[in-house]
Order: C-alpha cells, then sequence, then structure tokens
C-alpha cells in the first residue's frame, strides 16, 4: 500500500458526503437504537492521508477492520462519468435481507441452516478520488456499529477470501496433488494473518477445476490432457451408446524407456481404482540400474482374452519390431496368459512364485493337523522350488512324495495343478536358464499397485482424477531413474576400485557392479569349474560369472566390457530405431479420396472423426455405465477405500492360526506372550522370532528338531542320527584332526549309535561337537540359540553355492536340557561363526561366510561386551 501525507485536506468533492451524513443520521433516529449498543469506530478510519490508488485505499480501510474485529466490503463502486469517482465502503453486516422471488415463501425463509449476517450496521466510510493523478482520500460517513466487534475473524466468509497469490498457491498446490488440510497449513504460513477455513479451501479448488475443465465433459478432458502431454492413447467403444470399453495410455518418456529396456516386463491387475469398477492392468518394466518403471495403464472391461488381446496388441505397436521382450512375468491369469502367448510367442511367460506359493499355502494347509508338519512341507516345497538342476529337482520331487505319502490331497494338488503344467515357468531349474534379471515375481508391478492407491485414496474417483494422480507419479519416477543413470556414471563406488573394474567403470550401473563384485568374491572358491560355478549370473542376469572372472583373475585380464549385457550398458532412455522419414503424405491422400467418394452422411461422419483425432477436446466418448449392485437395498455409505478384498490364503491363514504355525507374512502378535520358551534366549533375537516349534522330550529331542527342520518331519529323528554316524565314519581322519582324539571321535558315535524310544542322558545331542556335523553333511547353515551360548556352524567342505540357494535352520537350545525348532525372519542378527569353522574348513568352502557377514556384525553389536552369552565353542552339557 503506498501512502501519500496531504497538507491541503479535501476538496468539494465531499460536499455530497455531508448529505449521506444527514441520511444516516436520520436512520439512526428512525431505528431508535439504544445508544449504549451503538460502538463508535469513526477515530479507526479518519485520515488525512492521500491513497496512490483505488486499491491502496480499499486495502488500508479492510485492514483497519481487520484490527478491529470486523470486515469491510464495497458497498457501491462509481467510475465517475457524470461526477468524480468513488467507492463506499460499509460492513459485511449492514443492509437488510432482501431473499430471492424464487423464495418468497415462508417456509423457505425458515428452512434449516439458512440465515443472514445482515442487521442494518449503519457503519460507512467514502472513498473520492481527487483531481490530480490517481489520487484517493477517504471519509468517513458514520463510524457508529449497532454490534459488538467479533473476537475472530475465522468463520466470516470475505475475510477467509484468498489472495491472487494464495490462489496461485492453492493452483499449484492442487495440481501436485497436496490434500486440502496440508494447502491450508502452507497458506496460512505464508500468512498469519489468513483467516481462511477448509470450506475456502474446498470452494477454491471447485472452482479452480470448474475454470480448468471450461465446460468439457470428463472424456473430453481427459483426452485434452493426455494429447497435451503427448501421450499415446487407444480407446475402444461400445458403438451403441459411444461408452468406452477398454482405454490404453502411456507416457512418451515411458515408452522410450521401454523401447531402451525392453527385456522383461511384468503384468498383473489390480482393483478398486475407479468408480466404475474396471480393473487396471499395470504393466511395468526394469531399467539398468534396477528401478521399476511404468510402461502402460490399461482399463479393460473384462479380464477375458479378447480384451487382453487388444491390450497386447496396443503394447506391441509401441515396440521396435526387433526388440520385442524376453521374458514376462504373470500370475496365473489363464487369459493374459493365453494373450502372451499369442501376441508374443518367442517370449518366455514365468509365473509369480509369491502367488504359486500363496495357493499352495491356500488350498494345502487346512489338510495339516500339526504345525510342525506344515512347516516341514513348505520347506521340502521351497526345496524344490529352488532346485538348481533338473536332477535335483528330480531327486527332490521323490523325496516330497515320499514323505508326505500320507497327504495324497496335498500332492495331487502341487503336482497336478503347478509342477506338471507349469513347472518350466517358476522352478529355478529351468527359470534360471533365461535372462528374467532376477524378476521371478509380480513383485514389482504389486509395489506399483500398492503405492498407486496410497495417492488414489479413493476407489471412486473418475478418470481424468485417475490420470492426474497417474501423471505425477510417473513424472517423479522418470526423475529418479535419470538420476540414477547419471550416479552410475559420475559416481564411483571405493569397492570398484580393483583394477578388474576398470573397463566398467563409469560404463554400466552400479546395480550391475554391485552383482558381478559378489561373484567377484566367489571366483576364488570357485574357481574355473562351470559345474560348482552353476553360471547362474550368465544366463539369468547376463554378467560375468564366477568361473569366468576366475579365469580373467588367472590371466591377469580386466573385466572386458562386452561381457556385459547390452541392458546394463544403458544408461540413457535414447533409442537409435526412430526413423526421421516417417510421414502421413499416403494416409491424408487416401483420407480426401475416401472423403471425396462420400456421400453428405459419410463425409459428416468421417469429418468428425478427423475432428476428434486432431483436437481431442471435443471427443463424444462417454465414460462406462457405472456398475450398481444388483441385489438387495442400496448402501446409503459409499465405499471409497482402494483395499482390496482378502485373498483365500490369507482367510486360510486367519482360519487357521490356531493350529497352523505362523509365518512370516502371517500378522505379527506380541511374541513375549506368545511364543512359548520366548525368554530362554537372548533379548536381540526375541524380535525375530517367527515361531518356535516344540518337539518330543524323550532324549532325542535334538535330532527330532533337526529332522523337522529339514523337512523330513520329527519323527526321522533315526534318519539323522544315521546319517551323522556316516559322516563321521566317511570323513573319519578330518574328525579326528578337528575333534583333537580319536577317542573324542569313539565317543560321538557312540552317542549317534542310539534308536531306542528313549534316550539316556549320555545319548544326548551336545553342542557345539554336533554342530559341524549337521552342517557338513546336509550342506546348511545351522544357527544354535540358547540364553548361555550362541554359535553358527558352517559347512566344512563344500563350495558356495549362490546365497539364494543357501537353507539356513535354527536350533534352540532351552531350559538347560532340551532342544526346540526356532523360525527366524530373513533380517535376523545371527551369532558369529564357531572358530573351529575357520581352523579345519577346506578352501573351497570359505564363500559360505561372506553372506552373513552383516548379520554377524549387528549380532555382535547388539549383544555388547557386557553379555553373559558366550560366542565361543566353550561349553559342553556335562559342564551346565
Amino acid at each position: 500500500m503506498s501512502l501519500k501525507n496531504s497538507e491541503n485536506g479535501v476538496d468539494s468533492s465531499f460536499e455530497t458526503v455531508e448529505k449521506e451524513e444527514d441520511e444516516v443520521q436520520m436512520n439512526l433516529d428512525h431505528n431508535a437504537v439504544p445508544l449504549q449498543q451503538l460502538v463508535d469506530f469513526s477515530d479507526a478510519f479518519s485520515s488525512n492521508e492521500i491513497f496512490c490508488s483505488r486499491d491502496a485505499l480499499i486495502e488500508w480501510a479492510r485492514n483497519v477492520g481487520k484490527r478491529n474485529g470486523f470486515v469491510i466490503v464495497i458497498k457501491r463502486s462509481d467510475k465517475g462519468d457524470s461526477r468524480k469517482a468513488r467507492v463506499t465502503l460499509a460492513r459485511e453486516h449492514g443492509g437488510t435481507y432482501r431473499h430471492a422471488k424464487n423464495n418468497s415463501n415462508v417456509e423457505a425463509l425458515n428452512r434449516k441452516g439458512t440465515g443472514t449476517k445482515k442487521c442494518d450496521c449503519p457503519f460507512k466510510i467514502i472513498g473520492v478520488k481527487l483531481t490530480s493523478n490517481d489520487d484517493w482520500s477517504v471519509k468517513v460517513v458514520c463510524g457508529f456499529h449497532n454490534h459488538r466487534a467479533a473476537k475472530q475473524l475465522e468463520g466470516h466468509s470475505y475475510a477467509g477470501r484468498l489472495s491472487d497469490g494464495e490462489k496461485t498457491i492453492l493452483s499449484d498446490m492442487t495440481k501436485n496433488l497436496v490434500k486440502p488440510r496440508n494447502i491450508l497449513l502452507s497458506i496460512k504460513n505464508h500468512d498469519e494473518y489468513n483467516v481462511s477455513t477448509m470450506k475456502t479451501i474446498y470452494n477454491a479448488r471447485h472452482k479452480h477445476r470448474l475454470l480448468n475443465t471450461a465446460g468439457r465433459s470428463q472424456m473430453q478432458q481427459l483426452m485434452k490432457q493426455l494429447n497435451e502431454c503427448k501421450y499415446v492413447e487407444w480407446h475402444r467403444k461400445d458403438e451403441s451408446n459411444d461408452c468406452v470399453r477398454d482405454l490404453f495410455w502411456a507416457h512418451p518418456t515411458s515408452i522410450q524407456l521401454l523401447n531402451a529396456f525392453c527385456g522383461v516386463l511384468i503384468m498383473d491387475c489390480t482393483y478398486k481404482t475407479n468408480r466404475y469398477r474396471l480393473p487396471l492392468l499395470e504393466i511395468v518394466g526394469v531399467t539398468s540400474t534396477n528401478l521399476t518403471f511404468s510402461v502402460a495403464f490399461v482399463y479393460l472391461e473384462a479380464e477375458r482374452v479378447d480384451n487382453y488381446t487388444w491390450a497386447m496388441e496396443k503394447l506391441q505397436s509401441l515396440m521396435f519390431a526387433d526388440r520385442l521382450p524376453d521374458v514376462i512375468v504373470t500370475d496365473r491369469e489363464l487369459a493374459l496368459m493365453n494373450t502372451v502367448r499369442l501376441v508374443f510367442p518367442t517370449t518366455t511367460n514365468l509365473l509369480c512364485r509369491w502367488h504359486i506359493s500363496k495357493n499352495v499355502l491356500a488350498n494345502c494347509k487346512k489338510l495339516f493337523e500339526r504345525k510342525e508338519k506344515w512347516e516341514a512341507f513348505m520347506s521340502a516345497w521351497s526345496v524344490l522350488v529352488f532346485s538348481s538342476k533338473e536332477d535335483d529337482y528330480e531327486r527332490n520331487l521323490r523325496s516330497l512324495t515320499t514323505d508326505y505319502y500320507t497327504y495324497p490331497g496335498v500332492v495331487k494338488y502341487v503336482t497336478e495343478s503347478w509342477l506338471i503344467p507349469y513347472k518350466e515357468r517358476f522352478v529355478a531349474a529351468w527359470t534360471d536358464k533365461v535372462m528374467h534379471l532376477g524378476n521371478v515375481t509380480t513383485n514389482r508391478a504389486e509395489s506399483a499397485h500398492a503405492k498407486l492407491k496410497r495417492h488414489l485414496g479413493s476407489s471412486q474417483g473418475d478418470f481424468d482424477s485417475s490420470w492426474n494422480v497417474i501423471n505425477a507419479l510417473i513424472e517423479l519416477q522418470h526423475t529418479e531413474i535419470k538420476a540414477s543413470f547419471e550416479r552410475s556414471i559420475s559416481v564411483v563406488e571405493h569397492q570398484f576400485n580393483n583394477a578388474m573394474f576398470k573397463e566398467l567403470r563409469g560404463m554400466v550401473s552400479r546395480a550391475s557392479l554391485n552383482m558381478i563384485l559378489m561373484e567377484f568374491k566367489r571366483a576364488t572358491q570357485v574357481e574355473i569349474d562351470k559345474e560348482i560355478c552353476g553360471c547362474v549370473n550368465r544366463t539369468s542376469y547376463g554378467l560375468p560369472c564366477a568361473h569366468e572372472l576366475a579365469e580373467l583373475i588367472k590371466e591377469g585380464r580386466t573385466i572386458p566390457l562386452d561381457s556385459v549385457h547390452s541392458h546394463w550398458r544403458k544408461l540413457d532412455t535414447v533409442t537409435d530405431n526412430v526413423s526421421s522419414e516417417l510421414t502421413i503424405t499416403t494416409e491424408i491422400d487416401s483420407i480426401l479420396r475416401q472423403f471425396v467418394d462420400c456421400d453428405e452422411a459419410g463425409k459428416i461422419a468421417l469429418k468428425k472423426k478427423l475432428r476428434e483425432l486432431a483436437c481431442p477436446a471435443t471427443t463424444s466418448i462417454c465414460p462406462p455405465l457405472e456398475k450398481v449392485k444388483g441385489k438387495g437395498h442400496p448402501s446409503l455409505k459409499i465405499n471409497v477405500s482402494t483395499k482390496r478384498a482378502p485373498s483365500l490364503f490369507e482367510i486360510v491363514e486367519s482360519a487357521h492360526d490356531s493350529t497352523s504355525p505362523a509365518t512370516a507374512c502371517s500378522v505379527k502378535v506380541p511374541k513375549e506372550k506368545k511364543l512359548k520358551y520366548i525368554k530362554c534366549f537372548p533379548h536381540l533375537i526375541r524380535e525375530h522370532m517367527v515361531n518356535i516349534v516344540d518337539v518330543k522330550a524323550d532324549g532325542h529331542c535334538g535330532y527330532r528338531s533337526i529332522a523337522g527342520l529339514l523337512g523330513m518331519g520329527e519323527d526321522g529323528w533315526r534318519t539323522v542320527r544315521q546319517d551323522l554316524v556316516h559322516e563321521l565314519h566317511t570323513f573319519h581322519d578330518e574328525y579326528v584332526h578337528l575333534y583333537g582324539s580319536i577317542d573324542r571321535v569313539a565317543e560321538l558315535v557312540y552317542s549317534l549309535s542310539c534308536f531306542d524310544s528313549f534316550a539316556p542322558y549320555d545319548r544326548w545331542m551336545t553342542l557345539p561337537d554336533m554342530g559341524h556335523l549337521i552342517a557338513s553333511r546336509y550342506n546348511i547353515v545351522l544357527v544354535h540359540l540358547s540364553i548361555r551360548q550362541c554359535l553358527t556352524y558352517l559347512p566344512l567342505r563344500s563350495v558356495s553355492p549362490a546365497p539364494l540357494h543357501h537353507k539356513l535352520i535354527a536350533l534352540g537350545f532351552v531350559e538347560d536340557c532340551h532342544f526346540v525348532q526356532v523360525f527366524l525372519d530373513s533380517t535376523s542378527p545371527i551369532p558369529p561363526i564357531a572358530c573351529n569353522w575357520r581352523n579345519y574348513r577346506y578352501q573351497c568352502a570359505r564363500g559360505w561366510e561372506i553372506p552373513y557377514v552383516p548379520r554377524i556384525e549387528a549380532f555382535r553389536s547388539s549383544l555388547g561386551t557386557n553379555s553373559n552369552v558366550a560366542t565361543q565353542e566353550t561349553i559342553d552339557l556335562d559342564e551346565i
């Protein structure tokens, strides 16, 4: 506000103001308002200052009004055609209520929730334009108020109006999906005197949307925005009513990413994202930096082959002919699987292992009467799925069918529903032969679903509001992907300063370098043996595997850049196959000839189609008809939740919680209260315990627990004893060296050779002695936990497979006399490795330790220095 001091006072333009003062005085006398009820604010508004503009005068008056607890409004404004320009200001309570013509009846006036602020307040001031420039002066006509000033202005609609700057803030924040309450907080942070309310924000947002749509329908607005942002869009409609059946759109940058990283695509449908109850098919891919990017979004009329085929054909049209996907990962949606086979015949269709596991749970868990049996079966099933070779698969399948022949329904389900028809699509022995880049589940698509639903906030949005959310998410996604490319080019991690990585630094993604580094650490154990290596890194990721790296180390050469698949070398979105010679001349000429040959009706129809193509905002298509509930009374409350209905496996888990084992994905319960023996373990490990399974206490409890953890069932304890005796005999000399004497080995053989129904004290399992035997015999990682001693045992003689194929089991020792099965989550710290493993292991077994170093360090740091828990091989049962 700019002000000028005035020494000359006001001119003759205020002569008429005196007449208005007389009129106000007459009104006061006529209304006979008691003087004690009148409040005089004349002094607050009396001023000899000259204002540089009309707006400056009004702003000054309103600020004075705010300081005194009332709102100033413009009552009358005169541009000054026959006299000098002037503006009359009054309180919002001035004047009396005048009802609308159509609401003149008494019932309308008495309607609930209606009222008026008008109380004929006499307050009035007048601003008059002076002769010089655009200067204005102010004069108080009547400074009296007939009611008290407000203590706070919140709730006064006029006072809460947004300024132009605040409207700009609201528009930007609305566009960026900021919630109304956060918009209001931001505006109030910019102006401490702002008195706007949530209703103000809602009204302003509604007005902003109306101005933005400019009378266009929902579909017209959607097509306009898709066209402005250069999206590729297709749709199918019902010719009888012009309603959309299927709708496909893809961001231009997403199309570039698709053609740059077309190797693996993941597809999955989600629900409850729109008011029309159409399934939303999300298609995502994977960049060289291991980030997920959205390829396309498809609203489908139904999940039928016809709809999927239309969507897949549109997807194929976005891709270069020589860059079709190698792998497409889906769940067992038969219509989608059939479509993938038809449209992409050369593509391998993998099935999501996670969904398969949950299907097995939903159909088989109820058939097991005991928790430990179910745990053992799922362990055996996991071993089968992760079989790295076809021979291993056949052996593990025979073991599973033999061990669970008493559960014919379970064996029949997994073999006939999954293994026989689909084993090549999810069992590692076959999937590791294709380059899936580590994507054997639809988890990336599921994560994209969850993120989208969090931002949608409601299942009752239309296509236009959904697009606004999707577009914002995609823009942020592309920014992060581009940043990851630049980090891979410009930032060199210290762990890659080894000369072996010289040709790769800045040329491949850091995600690929990390995977190569893991193989590099295995290379010293694997050496150049392809059989031991397994070559999964080469076949599934397109990266040098351990035996290749061992050859390079032996020859003293660096890792060549061409040994890394082109997927990992791509650090931008630029595509090479774009043709600059594309034209539509031929098509335009054909359309012109067709237009000339048509009759008048045909010309009108063709012109309408061309108009919609040239100007999408003129489209005549309509959104789908909203599906309504066909039975029962319609609900008065609309469900806006985007949360999906529970899956069958979740219902089964919930129904069988009292008789079935708690798994890692079950609802977490307070373990201190629910798990038996929980207090027999160190505090640092308790929160990571998923379940504790007890076994029969007959002196064989240690071997019963191992049998159960290995999938043999608790009754397989005799087999465990026999296997360990065989282990001692086969590697007798090595164990004599490890245990220190032939006598100690003989004692262990005697202890193990007990097959009676009850084992005496001297035939019980002893640790740490048996730990090395168990880990080496079964090629597993054994974690021993108790309140007194915690140790980890690793195989002594075998080469470590890829960490994904490691099997870790945990054995608990409780109440100083009993062993139990313990199930830990995947993030649990684990105790240090037994010292004798480092002293007596074979050189080829060094790689077993590498994946567990962070978890061991976490255990040590959490345990501290004052703990009574031993982490060395110093305790024997005889000493307890």
